[in-house]
């Protein structure tokens, strides 16, 4: 199947969509003898819902991916999504969330809409709803809008380097693993982009935490002050 693959990697969403169509929404990728490449891709709600929910503890996740909330094992994996279960259902995150949604609405996406209808542009909506979705996200993780949804949409490098790691990921599983990992030591092609993508990861993650632990700072300087006493 690799060699047909690598026929239509420009159009691989487009082409994944119809084989998943064609395939009862499974297939099974046989890669190159003895790669290592061979897997099951499927995006049937009952297959995904009986790995991820109904028999989540039956699937070992491995070194590299049990960290993560959705992929972590056994009893830490219950206790996480307990604990994120309890934030997601607290009144206050609900009221935080409509209220993040709807000033986006308000002072984001309605003037946007109005800018370009006004001056007969042509609108990418995956491009507006990414970003729509990625300043309302930022909202309610550090509290602060990065406002990348504007009328003249400026670059969003998070978005970008998070677009070309995905794509970066998606060849990984294309290509022998001797040869991502070459180019990666080389950084060089989609590797360079990725190890990029992740300096940029770091650079973003470490403003948004120093700023909000100056606002902490602050907040206790402030309320330790004589004027700040109620």
């Amino acid at each position: 199947m690799l060699p047909g693959l690598l026929m239509v990697l420009h159009r691989i969403y487009d082409f994944t969509v119809e084989l998943l169509e064609n395939s009862n929404l499974t297939f099974q990728f046989k890669g190159p003898l003895l790669s290592g490449m061979d897997m099951l891709v499927t995006v049937d709600p009952a297959n995904i819902h009986y790995m991820l929910s109904s028999n989540f503890l039956n699937y070992n996740k491995s070194h590299e991916f049990k960290d993560v909330i959705f992929n972590v094992d056994a009893e830490l994996w219950y206790n996480s999504r307990k604990a994120a279960e309890g934030i997601f259902r607290h009144q206050g995150f609900a009221r935080l969330s409509v209220s993040a949604t709807r000033s986006k609405l308000k002072n984001g996406l309605v003037p946007v809409f109005d800018h370009f209808a006004k001056e007969g542009m042509v609108l990418n909506f995956q491009d507006v709803f990414r970003r729509f979705t990625f300043d309302t996200s930022m909202v309610l993780i550090n509290g602060s809008d990065p406002t990348s949804l504007s009328i003249d949409m400026p670059e969003n490098e998070v978005d970008k380097a998070l677009t070309e790691a995905i794509e970066g990921i998606l060849y990984r599983h294309v290509k022998p693993r001797f040869l991502w990992k070459l180019q990666r030591w080389m950084g060089l092609g989609i590797e360079k982009k990725m190890l990029e993508a992740d300096d940029i990861f770091y650079r973003v993650c470490a403003k948004y935490i120093s700023a909000k632990r100056e606002e902490v700072r602050l907040q206790g300087i402030n309320h330790q002050s004589p004027s700040g006493e109620g």
